[in-house]
């Protein structure tokens, strides 16, 4: 009872209107405080987008502590880079967006590596370039990792940073996984590889072998002469314990819906 004698609203089962409504107050307040906090995506404290004035067969990016520099990468070239896919995994776009390329230099509040500056790069062309992108699953052919007979290295317990450079017919890779041995492979070969080794851990290791011998792993086209040496599928499964196996893979793939050039910074 109130101080005039009349029932108070209490929380608590029955079907009265105010009962209700007292019930449903708390649920508002939650949902209101739930979407208030949830976290904004990262973005960069400034960051500056111009066509690039660079030749069209020269192109670079790099990162540094806090820090992005991109030099005439077109936009498709910028997705495969901040969503972590290769070129052919981008799909889309309006056609400037494969061949209009762009310098962008970027810069975090604080010292950002280049996980968080990539996922910043995500944000940054979602806003300059009103990017919408949605995700796709698409069978294609490639190649897996696997290690039946168990590697023929052992894990580097060693500190430091991965490493891994190649040239032509070399490979050099210091403290890398599996996985991210994948992920180079795909890039040397232009063909998706996945690791499928289960192995864990952190690997250093030299591959040398003859660019012009035959490999299942390299398209017959881009083949020619008889081999002098290894091949690359040879030696990786010579001295690593690693077969390349050709098979159909359902990988994901990154579908521009919507791209506009970004204004002048």
């Amino acid at each position: 009872m109130d101080r005039h004698g009349k029932q108070s609203p209490r929380c608590t089962s029955g079907v009265s209107h105010k009962v209700l409504t007292c019930a449903l107050v708390p649920l508002a307040v939650h949902w209101t405080l739930t979407a208030q906090t949830r976290p904004a995506p990262p973005s960069f404290d400034a960051a500056s987008i111009k066509p690039s004035k660079n030749r069209a067969d020269s192109s670079s990016w790099n990162t540094h502590l806090g820090y992005l520099v991109m030099r005439n990468q077109t936009l498709q070239r910028l997705v495969a880079i901040a969503y972590a896919v290769t070129d052919d995994r981008v799909l889309g776009g309006p056609r400037w967006s494969a061949f209009d390329g762009f310098d962008v230099e970027a810069r975090a509040i604080g010292p950002a590596r280049e996980p968080e500056l990539l996922q910043m790069l995500q944000q940054l062309l979602a806003e300059r370039f009103q990017l919408v992108v949605h995700r796709e699953k698409k069978n294609t052919s490639g190649f897996s990792l696997t290690a039946k007979g168990g590697l023929k290295i052992h894990p580097d317990e060693t500190q430091g940073q991965p490493v891994w450079n190649s040239s032509k017919g070399k490979i050099i890779a210091q403290r890398i996984s599996m996985e991210t041995l994948a992920v180079a492979l795909t890039r040397l070969l232009g063909t998706p590889v996945i690791d499928q080794t289960n192995a864990k851990g952190r690997y250093s290791f030299t591959l040398e072998w003859t660019p012009e011998a035959r490999s299942q792993a390299v398209p017959e086209s881009a083949q020619s002469g008889g081999p002098t040496g290894p091949s690359l599928d040879e030696v990786i499964a010579q001295q690593l314990g690693i077969k390349l196996e050709r098979k159909k893979l359902p990988i994901e793939v990154i579908v521009i819906d919507r791209a506009e050039k970004p204004t002048e910074n």
